[in-house]
């Protein structure tokens, strides 16, 4: 293996291949690609690759062809496959793994899954080799099979710490969490700042943080652990509402090999993956009472026991949690235990809605404007006048994740254009209150600054995924517009990005898209689960 390892992309997609070599660009690896299996199998044969990513379905030989044929010659019978399909059942797995592959990733890929794999396996492969050398000198048997024990432990090893570390903050991620990522200047705001500073010197104190759907609770969890002794530990973010209850045991505490059916390996729980940082529980208030119960004596004596273990382990574990329901209420209510709540809350944040500071809705609608802007590739448009009124005079039910989608979708709407009134859509009617006497005509005004001083926001999710739609879809030419801004935006739309642009099922997003397909607006891509359309 050379010192700068070869490896091979193989994907029919040429938005996929764009994709893969983004993520692996500056990994410190040689990339070649290839849009077809032979054309892969001609390159595998004149500049072998030292690791290869494989899709699954391509036209002519598909993936499982290709590697069984990579396994039948001698040159690259040894090269570590890894396959890549939307396609996650066993079935397919088991057949990838039958064909030579030593592993499977599941489509949509995450950058930082993809480069562990590939470092791992490059590791293990790089380590194999050195072995095989090494045991071509030795004379004594029970020493080669000692080296080979040691090197397989020490490889087990690197998989468990790129496991540990895929959570791990890099020095970017806790710069993008920290304070800076507040903004506004109300009292609420600057009381919060000092709230957030005080916690991050409190790196062993659990922290019960209340608010509204929007207001930003997970942004002030990660704030408090980015910037506290914890930050270079893992942060880990469960939402308590999503995990079914047969598997909360599991999920939170881990299990043995064996411990029960489909345990085929030891796993860690969330507690042990967040050992030395933060755990994060969102919809704390969402829990059911038995698993209060397990959470609470884990939080008293910090030892988790695994399903199907004999001993316990030692955790150093600091809980963040978040609610947006009334968790005294449900206290005196006997639905939530009362031990539970002051051992979570060591101490409380009760962040307020958007509609109490309206001071700072222009300071986050210019800082929005800003970022967005930017992400986009584009000009930061101005706000005009009669637009900042209404932003200023709209309740906010959504606080300010609302606000930052209604900015996202005003500023794709005004096609680099001023943003007008008429480009902002209200999930709810926006009630005149004397701030919407300003004319549509009326002159544009200057975005406000995004350096004032700090209001929790919510940022993009980490794939970089469009947020949830506050805009109304009453009208069929509404959404088809919605649906048309977006593909030109972005080159392309599917099922998927229209159901969380629309915010409807996949029935009504196949149909508006299938229509716009008819109608001459979309040109159509691919077939059944791959198709996505593109302008015309």
């Amino acid at each position: 293996m050379s010192a700068t390892p070869l490896v091979l992309i193989v994907d029919d997609q040429p938005e996929n291949l764009d994709v893969l070599v983004h993520y692996l660009a500056g990994s410190g690896l040689n990339l070649a690609v290839a849009t077809n299996g032979q054309e892969a199998l001609d390159i595998a044969a004149s500049n072998p690759p030292d690791l290869i990513l494989l899709d699954v379905m391509m036209p002519g030989l598909n993936g499982y062809e290709v590697c069984r044929a990579l396994k039948a010659r001698a040159a690259s019978a040894h090269t570590p496959v890894i396959f890549m399909s939307a396609l996650s059942d066993t079935g397919n797995k088991l057949e990838g793994f039958n064909a030579g592959a030593i592993d499977y990733l599941t489509k949509p890929l995450q950058r930082e899954e993809v480069l562990a794999r590939i470092h791992a396996h490059l590791t293990i492969a790089r380590q194999q080799q050195e072995l095989e050398h090494k045991n071509q000198q030795l004379q004594q048997l029970n020493q080669e099979l000692q080296q080979q024990i040691d090197r397989r432990l020490q490889a087990e090893d690197a998989l468990q710490r790129s496991d540990a570390t895929l959570s791990a903050l890099t020095r970017q991620e806790a710069e993008r969490w920290g304070i800076d990522a507040f903004v506004g200047q109300s009292t609420a705001v600057t009381q919060l700042l000092d709230d957030v500073r005080a916690l991050q010197q409190a790196a062993d104190t659990n922290v019960l943080v209340l608010g509204e759907s929007g207001t930003g609770k997970e942004l002030v969890s990660r704030a408090i652990h980015f910037g506290s002794a914890r930050a270079s530990r893992p942060f880990i973010a469960v939402n308590c509402s999503a995990i079914p209850a047969e598997l909360a045991d599991a999920e939170f505490f881990g299990h043995t090999k064996g411990a029960y059916t489909g345990a085929t390996s030891d796993r860690r729980g969330f507690f042990e993956q967040a050992d030395g940082g933060t755990l994060f529980l969102d919809e704390i208030g969402d829990m059911p009472l038995a698993l209060q119960a397990k959470l609470l004596r884990v939080l008293e004596d910090g030892l988790v026991t695994p399903i199907g273990g004999r001993q316990s382990r030692k955790v150093n574990v600091r809980v963040v949690a978040a609610t947006n329901v009334g968790l005294r209420e449900r206290v005196q209510s006997k639905a939530f235990r009362q031990d539970l709540y002051f051992r979570l809350c060591g101490y409380c944040i009760d962040l307020p809605p958007l509609r109490q500071r309206p001071g700072d809705v222009p300071l986050l609608a210019g800082h929005f404007l800003h970022q967005l802007s930017r992400q986009m590739g584009r000009d930061c448009p101005q706000l005009t006048a009669a637009a900042l009124a209404a932003l200023s005079a709209y309740h906010y039910p959504g606080n300010v994740r609302e606000l930052r989608n209604m900015v996202e979708f005003a500023l794709i709407a005004s096609r680099g254009q001023p943003i007008a009134r008429a480009h902002l859509h209200f999930m709810e009617p926006l009630a005149d209150n004397g701030l919407l006497a300003t004319s549509p005509a009326a002159p544009v005004v200057t975005n406000p600054p995004v350096t004032a001083a700090p209001v929790a926001t919510q940022p993009l999710s980490a794939g970089g995924t469009l947020p949830e739609s506050t805009a109304p879809t009453d009208t069929l030419a509404a959404d088809e517009e919605r649906l048309l801004a977006h593909a030109r935006q972005f080159g392309r739309i599917d099922n998927t990005a229209a159901q969380t642009l629309l915010a409807v099922d996949h029935g009504r997003a196949s149909y508006l898209l299938k229509k716009l397909h008819k109608d001459g607006q979309l040109a159509k891509q691919g077939e059944r689960r791959w198709a996505y359309y593109t302008p015309v």
